[in-house]
């Protein structure tokens, strides 16, 4: 092994120099060993279904100290990277170089920094690719609907399964229920279950073109509102009350109520309302309404064919399904369906504990809790099942399947190798000494600034004086004269002040083009809030740089930072050149 390193490193240093003293070959090589590790880590992660039981699994690498394990490994390949590559330095020796060749050791030390810090994507891209494989779309989406088929026997809260949730059949999915006893007619027909008051209305719907003046802030008594495609606005009214004896035998707590979804697979068919209220029971009425009348009328179908074998094989696949997942739950096939069987009018006369209970249960007050909620803890059981772990469950595949690998985090990974790199680079062509001055100075001009920044915003109290756009015009200022130095100066100074401004160059121009693009971002934003007072107005008919740009303007620096960082070089070796004193 030995002489096979050795054999490659002669090789590479008489016929790629460049690619022997910055160690390039062999750090990749090491990088794709750990990449790879790390997706076999990725793998194993999640192969025990409980760990999909907690939120997030999608963020993993995060929770259970992979992070840090990435970071150690990072670190100490960095480490050992550096005490290898600092023992030769062709420029520091003046051996010939050009700029191209400078150039080509920043853009290496940029990708052994990059493949050494980013085992993240590789340990997520292992974690995707198991579960995309153990659990298929094709599989998952049918446990999915088995749950959402059996959910309406989970029996977790008697609220679920009152009159005010049905919006199937006619004339139901047209109709607004009213609970707030204030708000209730009584004198109008209304139903009465345990001192609880439902109350139908008709619905009307009036739409404004959106930026009206008559927007939501100023509209009263709307039930809910939603955005639609075209511009507009819909707002739903109460219109009058309906009568609904004729529909229903009685308000007592049915099946045929239930009308919630499980889980929505693939989040790609929620219908987004919005209340006139924080809170408001009407939204989970009407959200996502067009499924909810699917999910009903499948249980509307199920319950009225009252197939005893039917419904006990639905329980039964929703316990093997609790059971691949592990959820938690002592409830059994037999058990669960003769709580829920009762075939006159399917009635709820047994609730089911959504947990494991941690304590005795079976006491509890009933000072000042309503009849509604006696009767419900009066007809529940011992019997549980953590349903919402099960959904949790189903989140955590849907969102692990649907996550992008590469995604916006890489701009972090991107320039953490880019500083990083640029600081090497720095040490590299100038001399530690030269970087630990550029730092002191760094400080001293942060402190400089500071000052002035606490002096005009004292002094501007009174007016007159625009603190945002002074700092940023004032640190533009001292930023270009910098730049100017650094550019056109450097060899007519003395050799360690010329060095500080090279760095100070080299380190500072992608934040002095985000400074220039802030400013343009500012003007931009303040113009635009003058023509357009309207939030709405100002995304649709200004453009903001930074805004609009987004993570391109990420790209754009860091393109801009190469190209100055590639041209810069030339200067560099000019600098080289010139006399020690």
């Amino acid at each position: 092994m030995k002489q096979f390193i050795s054999k490659i490193n002669k090789y590479l240093i008489e016929h790629h120099p460049t690619l022997w003293n910055t160690k390039v070959i062999w750090m990749l090589g090491a990088s794709i060993i750990i990449h790879i590790l790390f997706f076999l880590f990725g793998l194993i992660t999640l192969t025990n279904p409980e760990s999909l039981q907690d939120r997030g699994a999608e963020n993993i690498f995060f929770e259970n100290g992979t992070i840090f394990f990435s970071m150690m490994i990072s670190v100490v390949m960095l480490v050992l990277w550096l005490v290898f590559m600092f023992k030769n330095n062709a420029f520091k020796n003046y051996y010939p170089t050009s700029a191209f060749k400078l150039f080509k050791q920043f853009v290496l030390y940029f990708i052994i920094i990059f493949f050494s810090t980013t085992f993240y994507f590789s340990y997520n891209f292992g974690l995707k690719t198991y579960i995309v494989n153990k659990y298929p779309d094709s599989i998952t989406k049918n446990e999915v609907l088995t749950a959402n088929k059996a959910s309406v026997f989970l029996s977790h809260s008697l609220e679920s399964y009152t009159v005010d949730r049905l919006v199937y059949p006619k004339p139901f999915d047209s109709l607004h229920c009213v609970t707030e006893y204030v708000k209730i007619n009584l004198d109008k027909p209304h139903l009465d279950l345990l001192g609880e008051k439902y109350q139908f209305y008709n619905l009307k719907y009036v739409t404004y073109p959106d930026g009206d003046e008559l927007n939501r802030y100023n509209i009263k008594g709307y039930v809910y509102y939603k955005h639609n495609d075209d511009n507009t606005t819909t707002y739903t009214f109460k219109d009058s009350v309906v009568d609904v004896s004729a529909y229903l035998k009685s308000a007592k707590p049915s099946y045929y109520n239930y009308s919630k979804i499980f889980y929505s697979y693939g989040k790609d068919d929620v219908d987004y309302l919005y209340s006139s209220y924080d809170y408001d029971p009407s939204v989970n009425r009407y959200g996502n309404i067009s499924k909810k009348q699917l999910i009903q009328k499948g249980n509307f179908d199920l319950l009225n064919r009252n197939n005893p074998d039917e419904i006990k094989q639905l329980l039964n696949d929703f316990l093997l399904l609790a059971k691949k997942y592990k959820i938690k739950t002592n409830l059994d096939t037999d058990s669960w369906f003769k709580m829920v069987y009762n075939p006159t009018n399917f009635e709820v006369k047994h609730l089911i504990l959504d947990r494991e209970p941690y304590y005795d249960e079976s006491y509890i007050s009933t000072s000042e809790r309503s009849d509604f909620e006696i009767y419900q803890d009066k007809i529940m059981t011992k019997k549980f099942i953590d349903s919402q772990e099960l959904e949790i469950v189903f989140e955590n595949l849907d969102d692990i399947k649907n996550k992008t690998i590469i995604d916006a985090s890489i701009h972090a990974f991107i320039w953490i190798a880019f500083a990083i790199a640029l600081l090497i680079f720095c040490f590299r062509v100038t001399s530690l000494r030269s970087v630990l001055f550029t730092i002191v100075g760094g400080i001293l001009l942060t402190i400089f600034v500071s000052l002035v920044a606490a002096a005009v915003s004292f002094t501007s109290r009174s007016g007159g004086i625009d603190f945002e756009y002074f700092m940023m015009y004032f640190i533009l200022f001292i930023s270009t004269i910098i730049l100017v130095i650094g550019l056109f100066g450097v060899t007519k100074l003395k050799k360690l002040v010329g060095s500080i401004f090279i760095n100070l160059t080299l380190s500072g121009f992608v934040a002095y083009v985000l400074l220039i693009m802030a400013i343009i971002t500012s003007h931009q934003s303040d113009a635009c809030r003058l023509n357009y007072p309207d939030y709405l107005d100002q995304k649709e008919h200004c453009f903001v740089l930074l805004r609009d740009l987004g993570l391109w303007s990420s790209l754009i620096l860091f393109v801009a930072g190469i190209i100055f960082t590639y041209l810069y070089c030339n200067i560099i070796l000019k600098w080289r050149a010139t006399p020690e004193h």
